[in-house]
């Protein structure tokens, strides 16, 4: 009951009241339920939040050891935003052991759109959710918030909101959804490790930005660990989905504490079409609700 509530006032603050009301939330959350005893790690300082330090904020670091996740095609060297030169889209590297023959083929006819000189998809860049690993990619800063039984992850960009239940199981039949079902739970007093199942089977949903599909039975573990005497945070990643890679893969991603509020960022899901490609349709309603 108690993590019921907790989950209706924040739906409540960030529906009714916007940024203000969630800001006033937080703090009042950081007050009442911030880590008391040893063993817990304080992922939650009023006020601030994370923002990931990558030196290419799109992309994962590869892993010390084992398979690594799809990058760029070499003969297509990819330049984001956050590197010096001419930015260029992403073209994926489909010669990647992880990838099994099902998934190239539509990564494949992306890569040649790419090439033509059509802009890719991107979730965060339309005001998708990124789901799990994915919206580790999104540059925007995270806001957390720990209770006894559930941990909230706030993403400033459109106020994204994905929930870890601490401490439990998960269902036998969880209902799918972009960021799926987190269950967690606390270790070395220093790491978070979440285990999330459940993902919605969608056409765009992707486990990175080279638009790389996964199947109905991805499951991916992390674990958030606190870095640097509490100054970062460390989050490495493991995907297991026997349907669409040949062996599970792993990824890290890297934040720093960024001191500051909250801001209001609104991204919302619409008709813009700012390249004229036609690709991604909002549907409409052609009949009034009433």
């Amino acid at each position: 009951m108690f993590e019921l509530a907790s989950s209706r006032r924040l739906k409540r603050a960030l529906h009714a009241g916007g940024v203000c009301a969630v800001l006033a939330l937080f703090q009042s959350f950081a007050a009442e339920g911030a880590p008391a005893h040893r063993g817990v790690p304080d992922f939650m300082s009023p006020g601030s939040g994370w923002d990931m330090v990558n030196s290419n904020a799109t992309n994962y670091v590869d892993p010390p050891s084992g398979a690594k996740p799809v990058t760029f095609d070499p003969r297509y060297p990819h330049v984001g935003n956050l590197q010096p030169g001419q930015k260029t889209d992403r073209v994926a590297d489909l010669t990647s052991p992880i990838l099994k023959e099902w998934v190239k083929e539509p990564m494949r006819k992306t890569n040649e759109a790419v090439l033509r000189g059509r802009t890719p998809f991107v979730a965060t860049s339309l005001c998708w959710p990124g789901g799990v690993p994915a919206q580790l990619l999104v540059p925007t800063i995270v806001y957390i918030i720990q209770k006894p039984d559930v941990v909230y992850m706030i993403w400033e960009r459109d106020h994204l909101v994905r929930r870890i239940y601490l401490n439990e199981k998960h269902s036998d039949d969880p209902k799918r959804s972009f960021f799926g079902e987190s269950v967690g739970h606390y270790e070395n007093g220093d790491t978070l490790v979440i285990d999330t199942i459940g993902f919605v089977d969608h056409p765009l949903s992707f486990v990175d930005n080279y638009r790389t599909p996964h199947s109905k039975d991805l499951h991916v573990t992390e674990r958030w660990k606190i870095t640097g005497g509490g100054t970062g945070i460390e989050v490495s990643f493991t995907v297991y989905d026997e349907g669409a890679f040949n062996m599970p893969w792993s990824g890290m991603m890297r934040f720093k504490n960024e001191k500051g509020t909250m801001e209001e960022f609104v991204c919302a899901e619409n008709n813009e079409d700012h390249f004229h490609l036609n690709d991604y349709e909002m549907p409409t309603a052609n009949t009034p609700d009433f």
